[in-house]
This record gives C-alpha cells, structure tokens and sequence, in this order.
C-alpha cells in the first residue's frame, strides 16, 4: 500500500474524517479559532479583484468563501479529498473540486494565490508538493501555507492531559502526520525560489480561550474511543481529560498554528 493511499484512508476512516458526526463541528471551531489570524495575513497580501485563488484543503469553507467575496471579476477553486462541507452555489466565482493533493496538478501560472491551512502536514510527499505549488503561481503570486506545530505532550503541567496529549499526537503520528513540519516551511519556501518570506505564530491549547476548550472537548469526543480501542489510554483517562477540559484550567498551550508566506519571483 502506497503512501498516497494510506493519506486518503486516513480521511475516510482516520481520526478526522468527515464520517464522524462531530467533524463538522471540529472544522468549525478551527475556523474560529484561526480564521483571524489567516485572514490578517490574507489582508496583508493587497488581493486584487481578479485575483485566481486556490484554496486547498477548504474544509468547512469559511476562507474560501471570504476570499470569493473579495476577487469578484476573479475565482476561488476550492479544493479537497473529501469536498462534503462545501457550498459551490456560496458565489459564481467559485468553484468546488473534489481534489488528492497528492495525485493532480495544476498548469503552470495558474494562480495568483495559492492557501492551504493544517494540509501539507498530512501529504506523505508535502515538501515535493510545496514545489509544485510554487509553479502553480503566476509570477508575483503567494503562497501562504499554515499548519499546526505540537509541543511535547510530557511538558504539560496537567498529569491527566499529558497522558490523553500523548495518546493524540501518537496516534496523529501513525497516520502520517509530521508534527514538527511547519516550524520547516519558511525555509522549504526560500529554497523554492520564494521572496519576501514572512510568518507569524498564534497559540493554541488548554485553557487559551472557550472556542479552543470547546474544540478540545469535541476532539475528546470525537477521538477518545478509538484512543482507547488503540490501547493508548484509558476510558478513565478520557473522563479525566475531559473534566480537566471542563474545569476552566490555567492556560497550557500545546499547539502553534505557524503561518508562512513567500512570494515567486518572476525568475523561478
């Protein structure tokens, strides 16, 4: 079984796939909690209307149906392996597209705008598929990619969440995610021939705000019986995490959404 397969299986009967009932729920509490951030960073880019804007991975839709309403005489293509959640009738500039990453491609030149949030962690052959988005750009173009960076499980202050943490990311692991590969992409953006480079972080984890806790107390939902068919915690370690969850704790930031950006020149 190949690596690409193993990817899109992840997505039909993994943790997050869009099967499970509280996984639109997920998504929607990502949205706000790091829509924000994305779109301070979209802002930055002075998006014109005609812009072409690709947005992969669009999950629930929100930053594609916020980048649609900003290029009218433009188009949003929004792409993802599993496309249920989105709206292709939220505006005429806008298409949706049942899209594996890692499988098709794009002509050169094809976008002006290329965006992907908590996607190329999952891709087996991300840094390759970073290359490639890079040529999906017009000259001038941005590609803004964000994903999710996890600090230690072990370093949390709460005995009950290092245990269910641990159990997480391992699991996250064995299906083929890189924990550690966004803190890479500035660099992976400058050696694919992108100027202008930037990043920004935004924290995330116990106790940071209510939309977190409240997504983390899906997440317990969502995942803790397969945590526990998996042998990696216990029923009673899940109820623990939960009540901790429930508690309103001190802050214990776990995650970094770490965003970059880089702009091609007209040379690569």
């Amino acid at each position: 079984m190949s690596e690409t397969t193993l990817t899109a299986e992840a997505y039909t009967s993994g943790l997050l796939n869009k099967d499970l009932p509280t996984e639109a729920t997920r998504l929607r509490l990502l949205e706000q909690t790091y829509d924000p951030g994305t779109v301070g960073i979209l802002e930055q880019l002075d998006i014109s209307p005609t812009w072409r804007c690709l947005e992969l991975g669009a999950g629930a839709g929100s930053i594609a149906y916020w980048l649609a309403d900003r290029v009218p005489q433009g188009s949003v293509v929004a792409a993802d392996i599993d496309p249920r959640f989105l709206d292709a009738d939220r505006a005429p500039q806008l298409t949706v597209r049942h899209m594996d990453v890692n499988e098709e491609d794009f002509a050169p030149g094809s976008f002006d705008l290329v965006h992907a949030r908590a996607v190329f962690m999952h891709l087996p052959q991300r840094e390759e598929v970073l290359r490639r988005a890079v040529r999906w750009l017009a000259p001038g173009g941005w590609l803004v990619l964000e994903d999710v960076y996890f600090l230690p499980a072990e370093d949390s202050p709460y005995p009950e969440w290092r245990r269910v943490q641990k159990a997480w990311l391992t699991a996250l692991a064995a299906q083929g995610i890189d924990l550690a590969w966004a803190r890479r992409t500035p660099a992976l953006l400058a050696a694919a021939g992108c100027a202008s480079v930037g990043w920004a972080v935004t924290p995330g984890g116990l106790g940071v705000d209510a939309v977190q806790d409240e997504l983390l107390r899906i997440r317990l939902l969502q995942s803790g019986p397969s945590l526990v068919d998996a042998g990696l915690v216990t029923e009673e370690q899940i109820a623990q995490a939960r009540a901790l969850v429930e508690s309103g704790p001190a802050p214990d930031v776990s995650t970094f959404i770490y965003s970059s950006w880089g702009r091609r020149t007209a040379a690569n």
